[in-house]
């Protein structure tokens, strides 16, 4: 027997190495099924962005296992909106005391969430190493859901669009004031300069017509107004999905840790967001499933701990 026989008898006795095993394990699950990924964005903070994924994850339940992801790092507040005190959070997965499966809190039978912690400053700007970890341990446990929703911090920090981007599609929330639609068109355009391909969609919050009482014909005001400076700029306007009307029950559903479509569903806040559901979830089933772990870890790229 040859040398590159007996080399090759030998490896073969061996099994495969640590390296070959780790490949494989890689290429498994990302063979796995992947869930439908949504991102909730808002230019500026205080357009309502939680309490619509709030919502969204309580509708989106109702079709099939849902799993909301807290990515306001350090100082998330999903958990609230659900009623819910988790244990650990993103804060214990970066810092190795849990994995990101361990960091889930259930909801409802079908809703859970991974809470992003709250007062950490350290969480708002995470290593490469850190992003891939929260990347891997999406990727290990996503096939489990049909739906999830990533409710992003606000603004246009590099950490918020690599969650966007990973997403299979994106949600802008904005309301009437302009510093609001000024923001949202400032996340637009940085997310269009990412990944051209994909065409956002648009929610206008807190909707109100005060002369003609009609909040859907003030949110194609707000549309008009930032689909032209789109087309313009970027050659590209976002989706108008639908319009949330001003609605004290969303104030009082907050104060009850509960969302406002499980809170007050006949009410006007809660009707709007049904129809959005709707809307979201068809543009959902016609997009390609690219799975958020998996697309996330492609964002960041491995990096090791010591980088």
């Amino acid at each position: 027997m040859g040398w590159e026989q007996s080399l090759r008898r030998l490896n073969w006795l061996r099994g495969p190495s640590a390296v070959e095993r780790a490949v494989d394990s890689e290429r498994c699950l990302r063979a796995v099924p992947r869930s439908a990924s949504l991102c909730i964005a808002s230019g500026k903070g205080g357009t309502g962005k939680s309490v619509v994924t709030a919502s969204l994850g309580e509708l989106f339940s109702s079709r099939g296992r849902t799993l909301i992801v807290d990515a306001d790092m350090g100082v998330g507040n999903a958990h609230i909106l659900q009623d819910v005190s988790p244990p650990h959070s993103f804060v214990d997965v970066v810092q190795g005391r849990c994995s990101v499966a361990d960091a889930r809190v259930a909801c409802s039978p079908r809703l859970d969430l991974i809470g992003a912690g709250s007062g950490v400053s350290q969480m708002a700007a995470l290593s490469g190493y850190e992003l891939h970890v929260i990347a891997r341990g999406l990727l290990e446990l996503e096939a489990e859901y049909d739906f999830v929703i990533v409710d992003s911090a606000a603004g246009i920090s590099e950490q918020t669009l690599h969650f966007a981007c990973a997403c299979d599609a994106v949600v802008v929330v904005t309301t009437p004031d302009l510093t609001a639609m000024t923001d949202g068109y400032a996340f637009m355009k940085v997310l269009h300069a990412r990944r051209p391909d994909l065409q956002p969609m648009l929610i206008v919050n807190r909707a109100a017509n005060e002369l003609e009482h009609d909040p859907e014909q003030h949110a194609e005001r707000v549309v008009e107004r930032l689909s032209q400076v789109c087309h313009k700029f970027l050659g590209n306007a976002p989706r108008f999905v639908g319009a949330v009307p001003e609605d004290r029950n969303v104030v009082r559903s907050v104060a009850a840790r509960r969302p406002v479509v499980r809170f007050a569903p006949g009410a006007p806040a809660a009707h709007g967001l049904q129809v959005i559901s709707r809307a979201v979830l068809a543009e959902l089933a016609q997009l390609p499933r690219r799975g958020v772990g998996r697309a996330l870890g492609d964002v960041v790229g491995y990096v090791a701990a010591n980088s």
